[in-house]
């Protein structure tokens, strides 16, 4: 038996996804950038422009018609300041940024002018529906086998109307023109219950075995993705694995690796499915994280950060805060998902929104039939749906809505 190139052959072998896999770098410079947009201080304001090759000068007309401004009305004036960066591929940038202010402020103000000038007013173009803009679904806590509430009947039957949900979804938004042209799909793990270790009656309890959980799951995101790729030509499926997924012994205990988990090997299973036939699916591509529990990856020009929230571990304390400690040691350890513009977590089962300024947090709501046990405890019982929303290069969050 010749052994030459072994160690290759199994590295290949061990790769999460055999085709169609996406580079998860640390996406963020580490040197400080602007905000793009206009920030108005009374009649003055501040300009800010994307990114520029550092060899070119802005041209302020275009800028100023990008963020809405008429530049026969406005003008902007020195001093301007500019901010230099390479990024990823060592392109060298600059940022630039100066004062705006409306043309002849302080004139006596023509009221019948400004009249005519309504009366004038034409809607402005919009842009066409497919562009720079992405879609995002996420799809969390399905947990495939467990019986609180209706039980896998009861899930199936709304992962199923979720499917024909965002792609209807999708279109309504494309109808409006928003210019949708790319969608990332967001695993976060937990797709199935597991059959031991997570609670004291699971055992008892749980409706199907572990191979069946896993074949319902995979046949359901095999059949969403097959339906949603059919829209856009460009698709990302990105996941994280969640606590139910892991291998665990009788003590209730993960013993085997981070790696080792059933709900990231449900998404290379349907990674070698639609790899199968590249002609139909190549245009499908799937980020899954080695021996780690975040992920981040490009959306519109913002990093999007995915982990599914069992990694955040402050004692008493809310989801938010404990999301909010985790990625600050995230971030102070210089981990990519602290680079996150726009954070997604599961785990939790409920909807939450936070702004933290740099960082929005997303915490999906889920699928599946509740929890008798939380009830009992909490009384709580949060609405089920799955959350959508779009990222756009000049706005990383915008069009959230709970199908």
């Amino acid at each position: 038996m010749n052994l030459d190139g072994m160690d290759e052959a199994l590295d290949r072998l061990l790769e999460p996804v055999e085709a169609g896999s996406i580079a998860n770098p640390n996406l963020k410079p580490k040197s400080a950038q602007w905000l793009p947009g206009v920030v108005w201080d009374g009649s003055e304001g501040t300009v800010t422009t994307n990114a520029i090759p550092a060899e070119e000068s802005p041209d302020w007309d275009s800028i100023l018609r990008i963020w809405g401004l008429d530049p026969d009305k406005f003008r902007v004036v020195e001093p301007v300041l500019f901010n230099v960066w390479g990024d990823p591929n060592a392109i060298l940038n600059r940022q630039w940024k100066g004062k705006v202010v409306r043309k002849g402020l302080g004139a006596e103000v023509n009221y019948e002018d400004l009249i005519d000038e309504i009366k004038k007013h034409k809607k402005v173009q919009t842009p066409p529906p497919v562009g720079d803009g992405v879609f995002c679904v996420v799809l969390a806590d399905w947990q495939i086998g467990k019986p609180d509430g209706d039980g896998l009947s009861g899930t199936v039957k709304r992962i199923l109307a979720s499917i024909d949900a965002v792609e209807y979804r999708i279109k309504e938004l494309r109808k409006i023109q928003r210019p949708l042209g790319k969608l990332i799909v967001l695993w976060t793990g937990d797709s199935v219950e597991g059959c031991i270790g997570h609670y004291e009656q699971q055992t008892f309890s749980v409706e199907l075995d572990r191979r069946d959980q896993v074949k319902v799951a995979r046949r359901l995101l095999r059949d969403a993705l097959i339906r949603w790729s059919k829209l856009f030509d460009d698709v990302k499926v990105v996941a994280v694995a969640g606590n139910h997924g892991e291998n665990r012994n009788s003590s209730g205990k993960s013993y085997t690796t981070l790696n080792d988990n059933d709900d990231l090997a449900i998404v290379e299973q349907v990674s070698e499915i639609l790899s199968a036939n590249p002609e139909v699916y190549g245009h499908v591509k799937f980020a899954i994280p080695k021996d780690k529990l975040s992920i981040t990856v490009e959306s519109a020009g913002w990093i999007l950060g995915l982990t599914h929230g069992h990694v955040a571990k402050v004692s008493g304390a809310s989801p938010e805060l404990k999301m909010r400690r985790w990625l600050e040691g995230q971030s102070f350890g210089k981990q990519a998902i602290g680079d996150s513009d726009v954070l997604v977590s599961g785990h939790w089962h409920h909807l939450r929104a936070a702004d933290w300024g740099g960082i929005m947090w997303l915490q999906a709501p889920a699928l599946d039939g509740g929890s008798v046990w939380w009830e009992q405890i909490k009384g709580d019982k949060a609405e089920v749906g799955v959350l959508t929303f779009c990222m756009y290069p000049e706005k990383r969050l915008a069009d959230m809505a709970v199908l």
